[in-house]
């Protein structure tokens, strides 16, 4: 696959990619194989690294630039990838060592969406649950038992409908259109039930205490901190990483780790706020500095994840403190929490 990235002949003829770079990303991806978490992760910011300096000096190029380097990223994951549970982006020993030295410890499995289940109740089925859900659930329980001082985190979505409040003629949702609202009176519920499933399955004890032991967060509730996440980018160290227009605001960052990422939607022209910015202002407190992060999630999440890292890379999110972990949501739940498990139990031993 790379050797034939380097005998491309469209490369040479246009000279859009430095070879030299090109070759030190073929020397990068293929000495993946059998590497340690930390060291997989170096490789990928290598080559991330590699393409950054490229793109900068072929803007043309910028796409298809950025589909080559895609395409050897996810090379270099399924290195890392066991029977469909993605370690590409979990330094696992480098977590273990700091919890060993004390450092606190929060996850999130499970953050289920309302618009998966009843949003005029906010009931949720329980033996209807989508398998993102079943498998979180089960991943919790595992993480609880592996890391019983740690906090168990919940950042569940009553926020996004999923339902356009606007059509046009043929009754069909308007593109950017605002969102039917949901009650007070369903979030609650919602809330009330999620707390319900997680002591049903076994993840929260009885003398669990909220804020303490677990902590649920909701993403309505999240707004007024993604208002105090765009005050911060835009002044962070002096530099303002926002461009606004109306009510839409974009992240920018010419320098990001991954370019694919240099401009981010944190809020569109209709007022509403994007996961990525929901997400990434949970960790505004200056604490979160001092903590680890586990954020196990189904690989459709990936790019949202890597947004989200974009952003508190900018605010002093280092490395080893923002984990991930993504799963193929059709494995069976304890297939995903077994390997988990073994990955854990693997660099515990050392």
């Amino acid at each position: 696959m790379f050797k034939e990235k380097l005998e491309n002949a469209e490369l040479k003829k246009t000279n859009e990619v430095d070879a030299q770079t090109i070759k030190e990303n073929v020397i990068l991806s293929e000495s993946v194989a059998l590497k340690r978490p930390s060291e997989i992760m170096r490789i990928m910011g290598g080559i991330r690294d590699n393409y950054r300096k490229i793109i900068n000096s072929f803007h043309e190029s910028r796409p298809n630039l950025i589909g080559k380097m895609s395409e050897e990223l996810t090379f270099t994951e399924k290195e890392a990838t066991i029977d469909g549970v993605n370690f590409s982006k979990c330094q696992m020993d480098t977590l273990l060592a700091e919890c060993k030295s004390g450092r606190p410890l929060e996850f999130e499995s499970f953050s289920p969406y309302l618009a998966d289940y009843n949003r005029k109740t906010g009931d949720i089925w329980e033996n209807m649950l989508v398998k993102s859900d079943e498998i979180g659930l089960a991943v919790a329980k595992t993480l609880r038992e592996e890391f019983p001082e740690a906090r168990m985190i919940s950042l569940y979505d009553e926020y996004n409908s999923e339902m356009s409040d606007s059509s046009d003629a043929r009754g069909l949702p308007l593109r950017d259109a605002p969102q039917l609202p949901i009650s007070d009176t369903a979030k609650i519920n919602f809330k009330k039930n999620i707390e319900n499933i997680l002591q049903h399955r076994g993840v929260l004890k009885n003398d669990d205490a909220a804020g303490k032991n677990y902590l649920l967060i909701s993403e309505s509730e999240k707004v007024n901190e993604a208002e105090q996440l765009v005050a911060r980018l835009e002044n962070v160290n002096g530099k303002n990483y926002l461009q606004k227009n109306g009510e839409a605001i974009k992240f920018i960052n010419p320098d990001a780790e991954n370019p694919e990422y240099s401009e981010i939607t944190l809020k569109t022209k209709n007022g509403r706020w994007m996961c990525e910015a929901l997400d990434a202002s949970s960790y505004l407190k200056p604490e979160n500095l001092q903590i680890s992060h586990l954020v196990v999630l189904p690989d459709h999440f990936v790019k949202q994840q890597d947004k989200v890292w974009e952003i508190l890379r900018v605010l002093g999110i280092e490395p080893d403190n923002y984990h991930n972990i993504f799963y193929d949501e059709n494995l069976p739940p304890d297939k995903v929490t077994a390997i988990i498990k073994q990955e854990i139990d693997k660099y515990r031993r050392g």
